[in-house]
């Protein structure tokens, strides 16, 4: 089995600044322009807010025990809300790439370590069709020399000022103010309640990333209680989440690096609700297709383990909410299985154009308007570097190990009775043939998946981007706790 296995899967493997690494798609002709404004005329803004790090059942409107998301939580009383999504990494890099792309990382290749110029983004799709392109990110693994600027006339993932200060970690409090200078220099047609050219504005912060140390109004409201030692400031990466679990940690030890983290995720969700009542006064955010999600979730001591770019559910299992123009829909609540890669196929489908070819995902429009299901079964996937999850339905889900020497290791979970992946079923010595008989099964409909999708992963193969992470971006990814790796 474990060769048979191995086999499947070696194909796997503030202040305000100009454009940072903003790309066109072509100039173009005045012509063409001119038809490409005609064609946008009309169609909504489209808002795109990426909360890094945020797991979905740390939100109030998916049923967080204490709710701390009360901006995001009036939001998804107005919005359509998908409870049961996943991302298709648990990396940054790659599952944005599958976001922008609504691809499978075994086909747009985006990986930590190896780094793509895809052939289509969102961005330059709604570019070509006459959006105005703007994007406010954390940088790192979302620096725009990664491949995420194309598309975007703006593209801004620095503060000002960063090489004289040396801090990265950007978040909210130095991202909104760059992107609401923009929204009133760039679109006075929007903001003073008449119509323009559409735009499509992309936020992404790290406010939720470790390390777990929000403001110090949230810290003293969330954590005042801890009388501990553990210094979470100073905490971000799996060497220092290992020394912290290694250290003789205590209940109470873990129980505050939650509450931090729960802190975090009250810090962005008031700070996200700051822009959008800008927005919402302006008149705008009512004319807007919003969406709110997040890249991938964060292990919490679960599996004595913190941090994320493992497989397990908390980590999977993202926020996904969007509110169509005049709140239609608003207060539906999906339960069927989605993902990441079909927010691309449902704007376009919102907008009524055609998915490139290639596309991977599938337009939600259909389940929001309540016309159609996709019931329990659906082959979805997720992956990041040697780590390979995928499910056919909502019980079983596969995940695999890629090794060193061409094997794999592989695990077995029934969701539907073990929600917090504590048992693998291989394991199990007295259904052991049972159960390997299941995984047999799961693996021959991953084969025909990979099979039949082969021949446009290689049509689509994308340009690889040399010598992207210069020590600049070294030394941004090292303060997000990414050390130790080097480009492949």
């Amino acid at each position: 089995m474990i060769h048979r296995l191995s086999a499947l899967i070696l194909a796997l493997l503030a202040s305000f600044l100009p454009a940072c690494g903003g790309a066109d798609s072509g100039e173009g002709s005045s012509a063409e322009k001119r038809a490409s404004a005609a064609q946008a005329a009309g169609m909504p803004p489209i808002i795109l807010v990426s909360l890094d790090t945020c797991r979905a059942d740390r939100l109030g409107f998916m049923g967080a025990r204490n709710p701390n998301s009360p901006s995001l939580d009036k939001l998804a009383s107005e919005s359509v809300v998908f409870t049961n999504c996943i991302s298709q990494s648990s990396n940054t890099g790659p599952s944005h790439r599958s976001l922008f792309t609504g691809m499978f990382p075994t086909r747009h290749k985006h990986a930590m370590g190896s780094y793509v110029e895809s052939p289509f983004m969102l961005s330059g799709l709604l570019k070509d069709v006459g959006y105005q392109t703007a994007a406010f990110t954390g940088g790192g693994f979302l620096a725009g020399k990664l491949g995420f600027a194309d598309g975007f006339d703006i593209y801004v993932d620095k503060d000002e000022g960063y090489e004289e200060s040396m801090q990265y970690r950007r978040g909210l409090s130095s991202i909104l103010p760059q992107a609401a200078s923009w929204w009133r220099k760039e679109s006075p047609n929007w903001a003073n309640g008449t119509t323009g050219n559409p735009f499509f504005l992309f936020l992404h912060t790290y406010d939720i990333h470790c390390p777990y140390w929000p403001g110090e109004g949230y810290r003293n409201r969330y954590g005042s209680w801890y009388e501990g030692s553990a210094d979470l400031q100073s905490m971000c990466g799996q060497e220092d989440f290992q020394a912290f679990l290694d250290g003789g940690v205590k209940n109470e030890d873990i129980n505050y690096l939650n509450a931090m983290y729960d802190a975090g995720v009250a810090m962005t969700d008031e700070l996200t609700g700051r822009f959008l009542e800008m927005l919402r006064k302006d008149g705008v955010l009512d004319k807007s297709i919003l969406i709110i999600t997040s890249d991938h979730g964060e292990t919490l001591g679960e599996h004595r383990y913190i941090g994320h770019n493992q497989m397990w559910e908390e980590q999977l299992h993202v926020p996904l909410m969007i509110r169509f123009p005049g709140g239609e829909w608003g207060g539906t609540r999906i339960p069927d299985p989605v993902m990441l890669v079909d927010v691309l196929p449902t704007l376009l489908d919102a907008l009524e154009l055609p998915a490139p070819e290639g596309v991977q995902g599938t337009s939600l429009m259909d389940l929001a308007r309540g016309t159609a299901s996709f019931g329990g079964e659906r082959f979805r996937m997720a992956m990041h570097q040697d780590l390979m999850s995928f499910r056919v339905d909502e019980q079983w889900k596969v995940i695999v190990k890629q090794m060193e020497d061409g094997q794999a290791k592989v695990k077995l979970y029934d969701l539907s009775r073990d929600p917090k992946e504590a048992r693998n079923l291989l394991k199990d010595p007295q259904q052991a043939q049972k159960y390997r008989e299941v995984l047999d099964g799961l693996l021959a409909e991953w084969k025909a998946w990979r099979e039949a999708g082969r021949e446009l992963d290689e049509k689509l193969a994308p340009a690889q981007i040399q010598g992207a992470v210069d020590q600049q971006l070294q030394a941004e990814l090292s303060e997000l706790g990414y050390t130790g790796f080097e480009e492949e």
